[in-house]
């Protein structure tokens, strides 16, 4: 009986020590040097501009300083591979979006396991995918394009930022669920992508409305399908590829914080409620809306799930279109 009192004893103020140090952590976390936000892709991309977006109201909010540190190259990979190998201590976070689930499936080797080398904070904010032709095109939904591409196979040509981004993969998901071929062209950056096709030498281009925003305005491509089941209260005469073809697909380009592993507890709950809140902010959420993106701030648990939700998709995308990188 003795010993069963004192085991209860034990573990009792073992709890009470463990909740004290949480507490401790989340009352003096962050204290010191700014805390760093690495994005692991070139300057202006939306990764970049919704992360000073986001940063800027951090550091209003918690009256510490957030900064941006822009390291790209290989596909996000050099800037994320810095995030896994930092110190857990809060002070280093990184940006992650699609290709951080993609490039598993794309690379034979990789620096870091997504799944065992970070801890996932909260999604930040998503943005559709459209469907953009240019504009003397005689396409006006992605029905047309898949009843032209049904009859005339690997005719149609569409663009993307490079093998295994996101234009390209998503692009892909389009042709498996709906049965068609088309052909790649590949250029170097997403804006170059975006200038071919208003150049007329791509038919279509599928890429996120956050990064397609300056040039929708050229007047020189169009809208003709969005990748969400509701349209866009922006373009309520484009239709969505659910209401051309696709029932219920969606895809977007997503946006979320991640974490070392191993990072304390305290300070990710800490983070992912900051960034929650700050998610509220009219400011933010206007600032977001401009950039055609939705904020999220769900729980780090959720976001963990959802991840591992896209990494098993872009696999068998991956697969299915023998993506090669390397």
């Amino acid at each position: 009986m003795k010993a069963l009192v004192k085991n209860n004893f034990i573990f009792i103020f073992s709890c009470i020590a463990l909740l004290s140090t949480f507490n401790c952590l989340s009352q003096t976390y962050p204290n010191k040097q700014p805390v760093r936000v690495i994005v692991p892709f070139a300057a202006g991309g939306p990764n970049d501009v919704v992360a000073r977006v986001l940063v800027k109201s951090l550091t209003l909010s918690t009256d510490q300083s957030f900064v941006v540190d822009v390291r790209p190259g290989a596909g996000g990979i050099i800037g994320t591979d810095l995030v896994a190998k930092s110190n857990p201590d809060g002070y280093t976070l990184g940006i992650a979006s699609g290709p951080f689930a993609m490039n598993p499936a794309l690379h034979k080797s990789m620096p870091y396991d997504i799944f065992k080398d970070f801890v996932p904070i909260t999604e930040v904010a998503e943005s559709p995918m459209i469907l953009m032709v240019p504009t003397s095109s005689p396409f006006n939904s992605l029905k047309d394009v898949i009843n032209y591409a049904k009859q005339n196979p690997n005719k149609l040509t569409y663009g993307s930022g490079g093998i295994g981004s996101t234009p390209h993969l998503t692009t892909e998901l389009v042709s498996n669920e709906a049965g068609i071929k088309l052909l790649h062209i590949p250029y170097k950056g997403g804006g170059e992508s975006i200038k071919g096709l208003m150049g007329g030498e791509i038919d279509i281009l599928i890429d996120s409305i956050t990064s397609s925003y300056g040039a929708i305005s050229s007047g020189r491509i169009k809208v003709i399908g969005v990748s969400q089941i509701s349209r866009l209260t922006s373009m309520p005469d484009v239709p969505t590829f659910d209401e051309s073809g696709l029932p219920k697909f969606t895809t977007s380009h997503w946006i979320g914080v991640v974490a070392p592993a191993k990072t304390p507890p305290a300070i990710i709950k800490y983070l992912q409620q900051q960034i929650s809140s700050a998610l509220q902010s009219q400011d933010l959420r206007q600032s977001f809306m401009q950039l055609g993106a939705s904020p999220i701030g769900d729980s780090s648990e959720n976001f963990k799930k959802f991840i591992a939700t896209e990494a098993a998709r872009w696999q068998k995308i991956v697969e299915y279109a023998k993506i090669k990188t390397e």
